[in-house]
């Protein structure tokens, strides 16, 4: 990779694991407040109605207006990609108003379906949590818009801050607010976090552009990026609807069954999502400008530079979380209201959810080719299938397994997405299989290798608390896992040690 693509992934992997640790402290201050009871579950139900809209206005945005844009600053059309910002901004404000008023309207019907198992008095509670919630919409496009321009622009700080404002708002809102407010202060703080989703990107617009609203359906542009909006937007909407349905399946179960499922859900982003999120946003505008040139070699070699970078870091993380899921989720939730029983239940869920990672981040990479190449249909397609199979392993796996074997079944449905998407992925391009095989045995072992060793230790000193046993099976596992893949010639360990070095001779070659 360039030394472009690497700062702009190195600043987006900073900023991202900030925000993460503000989002689980935003979730862990919620689980010691509320624990796992009806309120958890009716806040996280109304999340979760958030966590599947607010994708569908993010992914149809970055996947039909990035593009775009950044195909006419590619060819110099300055004029052109501003007139497409503009259009593109005032169109989805105008989606997004009518978004709020349907959510305020039909909040409802809508938790009546999503949540058919609370009883009517836990129901009647979410439907005004998700009424008071709705109009945190407004501004969820316009951020996710200029974020877009703003990487485009190479101002990869400006567009991953929003995450930090957001969650940072929203932390200190409820902090002044909960004493006096409640749960509602949690509800209210989404509104908040919106706001300044927004705010926090405006200093960064400094080169001359400025908003104009207006809206040309007649331009050829636009109306290009419309067509192609349904088939982005419902397969975002099917990607988050499979945790959705385990909610719903949820909803059935005992009190608290909802709020563990988001808690571990969330404990996993933590960790896998920090990393996808960095290296799927860096590369994401060098991959349409590769597709846009027709460099298919350069397309090729980096996207094994991205299969290598995400195997190397997802799959130790992997195996570590699953061995010591119980440890991480009382270390991470086990605190006030949240109880052992809850530590229990999340830790089975988080468990599962971890099982997918891999696949998960690897997924939206390869999605990102099939939008390059304008190809909406093909993940459509594809997620199509992933939430029928994921409804049918909800029914046989919580019959199974109980709440715990809904996380599963969704990352059984994501193992056989990413299977699809590597089979229909050489129809643009071939990827060298040997050597991606290579890489991934070599890892694979050697976390084999470095987890057991570090669990069986931990088994050996039980009395040990949760935290000291964490911090040391993190260390057994690193002492291990590192000159191992070093040893074993991974080529992701390869580069970074290439990659430094190149940066000290630089630095050197500077100061002489």
């Amino acid at each position: 990779m360039n030394n472009k693509l690497v700062k702009n992934t190195m600043i987006v992997l900073a900023v991202s694991i900030l925000a993460k640790l503000l989002a689980y402290l935003w979730e862990a201050m919620l689980a010691a407040w509320l624990g796992a009871g009806d309120e958890a579950d009716a806040l996280s139900m109304t999340t979760s109605v958030f966590n599947i809209l607010y994708p569908i206005l993010d992914l149809g945005i970055w996947k039909v207006f990035l593009p775009a844009y950044q195909s006419k600053r590619s060819a110099g059309l300055r004029q052109d990609a501003e007139k497409i910002a503009n259009g593109a901004l005032s169109f989805f404000l105008l989606l997004s108003v009518a978004l709020v008023g349907f959510l305020i309207l039909c909040a409802e019907p809508i938790i009546g379906l999503l949540a058919p198992g609370f009883p009517a008095k836990k129901q009647s509670l979410t439907v005004e949590f998700l009424r008071l919630s709705a109009p945190a919409y407004l501004l969820m496009s316009a951020a996710s818009i200029l974020g877009a321009i703003l990487q485009c622009h190479d101002r990869f700080l400006g567009s991953q801050l929003r995450e930090i404002g957001t969650h940072l708002s929203k932390i200190l809102f409820v902090l002044i607010c909960f004493r006096f407010l409640g749960v509602w202060a949690a509800v209210a703080a989404i509104v908040v976090g919106s706001v300044f989703r927004v705010l926090i990107q405006l200093p960064f617009f400094n080169w001359g552009w400025r908003w104009r609203p207006g809206l040309d359906l007649k331009d050829r542009d636009m109306r290009a990026m419309i067509r192609g909006l349904p088939s982005v937007a419902l397969t975002a909407a099917i990607l988050h609807i499979n945790s959705l349905v385990d909610r719903i399946f949820a909803s059935g179960a005992r009190g608290g069954a909802v709020a563990c499922l988001n808690y571990g859900n969330r404990l996993m982003t933590v960790f896998s999502g920090l990393i996808s999120t960095a290296v799927s946003t860096s590369t994401y505008p060098v991959m349409i400008d590769h597709i846009a040139n027709g460099r298919r070699e350069e397309l090729r070699e980096l996207l094994v530079k991205i299969i290598h970078a995400l195997c190397y870091l997802i799959i130790p993380i992997t195996v570590y979380c699953a061995m010591f899921s119980r440890q991480l989720v009382t270390v991470a939730f086990q605190r006030g209201e949240f109880d052992e029983a809850a530590t229990l239940l999340t830790a089975g869920i988080f468990a599962g959810y971890c099982v997918g990672m891999l696949f998960t981040a690897l997924e939206t990479v390869f999605s990102n080719v099939f939008y390059g190449y304008g190809d909406t249909r093909t993940t459509l397609v594809i997620s199509s299938v992933m939430i029928l199979v994921n409804v049918g392993l909800d029914f046989l796996f919580y019959a199974l397994w109980g709440v715990p074997g809904l996380a599963l079944a969704t990352s059984a449905a994501a193992i056989l997405g990413l299977g699809l998407r590597l089979i229909l992925l050489r129809r643009y391009i071939r990827l060298p299989w040997g050597r991606l095989l290579r890489e991934i045995a070599v890892v694979a072992g050697s976390t084999g290798l470095a987890v057991l060793a570090a669990w069986l230790l931990c088994q050996r000193l039980t009395a040990l608390p949760a935290l000291p046993a964490l911090l040391l099976s993190l260390a057994v596992s690193a002492a291990i896992y590192l000159p191992m893949t070093l040893l074993l010639r991974s080529e992701a360990i390869r580069s970074i040690i290439q990659f430094g070095k190149k940066k000290l001779h630089r630095a050197s070659n500077r100061k002489g």
